[in-house]
């Protein structure tokens, strides 16, 4: 059997994976966090302001994709450019934020899908959809791929053209305040920040494009598309709903605007958008997942059996562990409403990778000045410094914030404590692997 992955994936599924990761129907509840604090229709300008930070921080990921292509994508960077240790601690931190997102997200669709079909129970609506990505990805990377571009396009396309048509049909529409941006504008900017989260996740399937250049492209593509899709998306609901502050306690606020915008056709149109953020989110965050671990797995970072491919070249193995592991949580997490945690903390890991980006940019500017790069950062290395920075301070905020009733941050208590899980596995569990795939190697040869 071959024993390594099949370079087939076009640009297309390139830009389809990048928006469908970031894309996901928690999405839906931060633009009406944004609006709240943008004051109103400004919402659109704090999404676009943050569009243009995140691009930012693409470039670093665009740089670091294109001088090491690889599936263990980060943890290689990080290796090179800092050390071994960092470098695996981070990446199982790293990995773990798909499964946040997986869950949170699960959260919102069995809301969405209890609202629109009350007679399905929500978990099996979830299970179902986990179940047919999960399939769709074992079938190989070209089905996975199918999946991924038919699902983001859709999404993206149809989310655009409900905007528009609600717009078109609004009348006074020049009468709003679309540059009002209110008292909370950098609270705004942050919070748009988030709508994009995820979109680097493309990189671990470096190994699998035709030409891993596909990649930096098609981040900035997708980038582009999102702020489109979602700042459209945040006009409509505060036209619709000019005091997006009702809102705010609602699980399913994208059904809301489609009933007020378009009555029953309007609420069964978003009905249908929130089932295929379902599709870019669960199946490109599996499809990614599975090939970090895969790629862990096969550097003795994790046990072998993460590291077998089935028929079609897909580390199956691998793929049912997330999708288990991302069912159970997502069961916990709609059984107790905390979903919260979850996204501040996925929130606050990612805002610490894009500020590590930057410090992986400039390290390895340093140590490898000669190594050939497809791409190169945006005004190095100002610019990265500058919004190296501003993402670590977003990190902070992000676990720092309040939730529950109490009012206490528990996405940074969540996040020590995968940290501290995390490093007592790296430092006891890995060498004893590494250790044992030794012998056996050693074993296998005599």
């Amino acid at each position: 059997m071959q024993n390594s992955l099949s370079r087939v994936l076009p640009l297309r599924t390139a830009v389809s994976t990048s928006a469908g990761l970031a894309a996901a129907a928690v999405n839906f509840l931060a633009a009406v966090e944004v609006a709240e604090y943008a004051g109103g229709q400004s919402a659109w300008l704090a999404i676009l302001v943050a569009g243009v930070l995140i691009v930012f921080a693409g470039s670093n990921f665009a740089e670091l994709s294109g001088l090491f292509p690889s599936a263990a994508a980060i943890r290689v960077w990080i290796r090179r450019g800092v050390n071994d240790q960092v470098s695996l601690v981070s990446s199982f931190v790293y990995m773990f934020t798909v499964v946040f997102v997986i869950a949170a997200d699960a959260f919102v669709l069995g809301h969405a899908f209890s609202r629109a079909v009350p007679a399905v129970p929500a978990l099996l609506w979830i299970l179902a959809l986990l179940g047919f990505v999960t399939w769709s990805n074992s079938r190989g990377i070209k089905v996975a791929g199918t999946v991924q571009d038919a699902n983001a396009f859709v999404l993206l396309g149809t989310l655009m053209l409900f905007s528009l048509i609600v717009l078109l049909r609004t009348p006074h529409l020049g009468q709003f305040h679309y540059l009002n941006l209110g008292h909370n504008w950098f609270e705004a900017i942050a919070l748009g920040i988030f709508i994009f989260v995820g979109f680097e996740w493309v990189t671990p399937l470096a190994e699998e494009f035709q030409d891993f250049r596909a990649i930096p492209k098609g981040m900035f593509i997708a980038l582009g598309l999102i702020a489109i899709a979602f700042g459209l998306f945040s006009l409509t609901l505060t036209v619709a709903f000019p005091h997006a502050a009702v809102l705010k306690n609602s699980f399913v606020p994208q059904l809301l605007v489609g009933m007020r915008a378009l009555g029953p056709f309007g609420f069964w149109w978003m009905a249908f958008v929130t089932l295929t953020t379902a599709g870019t989110t669960f199946n490109g965050g599996l499809l990614s997942a599975s090939r970090f671990v895969y790629a862990l797995a096969r550097e003795r970072a994790l046990p072998a059996w993460f590291a077998r491919l089935n028929k079609k070249l897909v580390p199956q193995n691998a793929l049912i562990a997330l999708a288990v592991v991302s069912f159970v949580l997502a069961i916990v997490v709609y059984l107790s409403g905390q979903y919260l945690f979850l996204i501040n903390a996925g929130a606050g890991v990612e805002s610490f990778m894009y500020a590590l980006s930057t410090v992986l940019v400039i390290s390895l500017r340093r140590r490898e000045p000669n190594r050939e790069r497809s791409f190169r950062v945006f005004g190095y290395p100002v610019i990265p410094i500058i919004i190296g920075v501003i993402f670590l301070g977003l990190g902070v905020e992000a676990l720092l914030t309040p939730t529950g009733k109490s009012g206490f941050p528990w996405a940074l208590v969540f996040f020590l404590a995968i940290l501290v899980l995390v490093f007592f596995y790296v430092r006891l569990a890995v060498p004893r692997l590494k250790a044992k795939r030794s012998t056996l190697a050693s074993a296998s040869q005599k």
